[in-house]
């Protein structure tokens, strides 16, 4: 076994520094900003994943955990990429006690889980697909509500919706969408209309379209602009000078 403080120095054993500077400023650390403190070792997804491929079998889930738990930005990812490839396997193998076991650890983990990054690096395949095996768990349904929830597991919720779009149950994405369109937050309003967006692109547009229908008027600019992205360019134009024209009248 793999334990959390060897594959932790090999990741610092990989550190640049000049890196580690740009991504600061990238994933917005500075006072206020929404990475605050965040601290980085300078190593790009590759490096990183070239660690998961190599530790993730022989790395108990305590392990990961601790991981997880670490300051260091690339670290966390790591392991929220080991629990990641875990559950694939479990899942792979019909194992639904192993699924559960990190799945549950995956959700005690989210005041670690705090940049955009991370999120969606590990939400779409572990709590997207738990939801598609779990159809009966509505704890996402609450994490989307701004009351008591942060900024990330809110991101969780609405980015987890992307597996469930491919398993036929793309209402989700909408339902949750709209209960978005007054956050204060841009991060959410992507997140939104970056899933709308992959609805249209499974076929949902009739649904997209009555979806813009009823709210493009409340709609922040930018989930507008990415709902639309896959659009022909004249309906994408229509609906931004809908919200353009019901906006400011």
């Amino acid at each position: 076994m793999i334990d959390a403080k060897e594959i932790e120095m090999t990741l610092l054993s990989m550190a640049d520094e000049r890196q580690a500077q740009q991504m600061l400023r990238f994933f917005k650390t500075g006072a206020g900003e929404y990475g605050e403190g965040d601290k980085f070792l300078g190593l790009r997804n590759p490096q990183v994943r070239m660690v998961v491929k190599e530790a993730w079998k022989a790395t108990g889930i305590s392990e990961a955990e601790k991981l997880v738990k670490s300051p260091l930005h690339e670290v966390r990812l790591c392991g929220l990429l080991i629990l990641l490839e875990q559950y694939l396997k479990a899942m792979n193998v019909k194992d639904w006690v192993m699924t559960q076991k990190i799945f549950d650890t995956y959700i005690s983990l989210h005041p670690f889980i705090n940049n955009w990054d991370l999120v969606d690096l590990s939400a779409i395949k572990i709590v997207g697909n738990h939801e598609v095996l779990n159809p009966g768990i509505e704890l996402m349904d609450d994490w989307i509500n701004p009351e008591g929830h942060t900024l990330w597991q809110q991101r969780i919720a609405m980015v987890s919706t992307w597996m469930l779009i491919r398993n036929r149950r793309a209402d989700v994405c909408f339902r949750r969408a709209e209960k978005l369109l007054s956050s204060p937050h841009d991060l959410l309003h992507k997140a939104a209309g970056w899933m709308l967006r992959e609805a249209w692109k499974k076929g949902y547009k009739e649904e997209l379209r009555d979806f813009l229908f009823r709210n493009v008027s409340s709609m922040p600019a930018i989930m507008l602009s990415y709902a639309c992205e896959k659009m022909p360019i004249d309906e994408r134009h229509r609906w931004q000078q809908k919200r353009k024209i019901q906006t400011y009248s």
